[in-house]
C-alpha cells in the first residue's frame, strides 16, 4: 500500500454524532449489552427482510447462515462477519446494511452468525467461520466471494483471510474492513489517549472480553488477534476507521503492516471526528458514501 492510497476524510457530521452519543447514557448501555448479552435477539432473520429479497437460513457447524439475494443475482457474493464484540448477535442495523446491498448492487450476502463469547471461544469461532465459508463456496461454486466485516466481525474476517491463506485454501477476491477490532489484547499504550475520545467503548471492558475469547491461547496468538499474523498474498483490502474511536490507534498499526505487505494491495479511509463502526449509522452522508464505495469495489475488485 502507498501514501496516495490512504484518503482523508472530514466528517460532516462526526462531531455533532460525538457531542450527541457522549451526552446520553450510551457508553453505559453498551457495556452492559457487551457483558450481560442477550440470545433472544431476532434482528436478522428471514422473517424482517423484505418480501423482495430471497433468504436461506441454514443451521450447520454449530452456528448459523442466512443468504439473502433477489430473484437472480449478480455472481459477487458477501460473506458478512457482524461486530458486537465478540458478545453480541448481529442488530438490525446489519440487516438493514444486507438488504441495502442486496437493493443497490444485486449481489447474494451471507449472514454469518458465529459463536459468541461466554457459550464459545476463538476455537469454536474461527472453525465455524472457516467451515460456513467452505460450506457456502461449495453450495454457490460459480461466485466470487468478498468478506466484510465491522468491529469484531472484521478482526474475524480478517483472521480468516489470514487462516485460508495458511492453509493454501482458494482466497476471497477481496475484504472489506470497517472499524476492525484487530488486537485484543489491548495493551497498545496509545489506547488510553484514543479511548478518551470514544464515546461508547471502553478499554476495561473489551479487554475483559479479549482474554475470554482467547481461551486457551495467549491473547496475542495470531489466531485471536490478527494484527500479530502474516499480511503477505492476502489480495486486496479496503479498510475505514473513524479517528474518535478507541481501535483508531491499533487501526494505525494496522495500517503500518498493510503498507510493508507484499500481494496485499490496500486503500484505507480515515474519517475525521467519525466514531467506531460509524457503518451502523445507516443515514449518515458518511455511512452512504462508504456504502457507495464498497459496492464499487464488490462489483469490479478494483480498489
Amino acid at each position: 500500500m502507498k501514501d496516495k492510497d490512504r484518503v482523508i476524510v472530514v466528517s460532516l457530521r462526526g462531531k455533532w454524532l460525538l457531542f450527541k452519543t457522549q451526552h446520553s447514557q450510551l457508553k453505559q448501555q453498551i457495556q452492559q449489552a457487551f457483558l450481560q448479552p442477550s440470545r433472544q435477539n431476532r434482528a436478522v432473520v428471514p422473517e424482517k427482510f423484505p418480501a423482495t429479497i430471497v433468504t436461506k437460513e441454514r443451521q450447520v457447524f454449530g452456528g448459523r447462515i442466512l443468504t439473502a439475494a433477489s430473484g437472480a443475482p449478480l455472481p459477487q457474493h458477501v460473506l458478512l462477519f457482524h461486530g458486537g464484540a465478540y458478545t453480541m448477535q448481529g442488530i438490525d442495523s446489519h440487516r438493514e446494511l444486507m438488504e441495502t446491498l442486496v437493493q443497490q448492487a444485486n449481489l447474494r450476502i451471507s449472514y454469518i452468525d458465529y459463536p459468541l463469547v461466554p457459550e464459545a471461544t476463538v476455537d469454536e469461532t474461527v472453525v465455524f467461520a472457516m467451515n460456513a465459508y467452505e460450506y457456502l463456496r461449495a453450495q454457490y461454486p460459480d461466485d466470487q466471494f468478498f468478506l466484510m466485516g465491522d468491529s469484531a466481525g472484521g478482526g474475524l474476517a480478517l483472521t480468516l483471510l489470514q487462516q485460508l491463506k495458511i492453509h493454501q485454501e482458494p482466497l476471497p477476491a477481496g475484504t472489506v474492513l470497517i472499524s476492525p477490532w484487530t488486537d485484543l489484547s489491548m495493551m497498545n499504550p496509545d489506547l488510553k489517549t484514543a479511548a478518551k475520545h470514544d464515546p461508547y467503548l471502553t478499554l476495561a471492558t473489551l479487554k475483559k472480553i479479549g482474554f475470554d475469547y482467547a481461551g486457551k491461547h495467549p491473547v496475542t496468538d495470531p489466531l485471536v488477534s490478527p494484527i500479530y499474523g502474516e499480511f503477505d498474498d492476502l489480495g486486496p483490502i479496503l479498510l475505514y476507521y473513524g479517528t474518535n474511536e478507541l481501535l483508531a490507534a491499533d487501526d494505525e498499526r494496522l495500517i503500518q503492516k498493510l503498507q510493508e505487505a507484499s500481494g496485499t494491495p490496500a486503500k484505507v479511509h480515515e474519517l475525521k471526528s467519525m466514531l467506531h463502526d460509524y457503518i451502523l449509522w445507516g443515514k449518515l452522508p458518511e455511512s452512504k458514501r462508504t456504502l457507495k464505495e464498497v459496492k464499487q469495489f464488490i462489483l469490479t475488485g478494483k480498489l
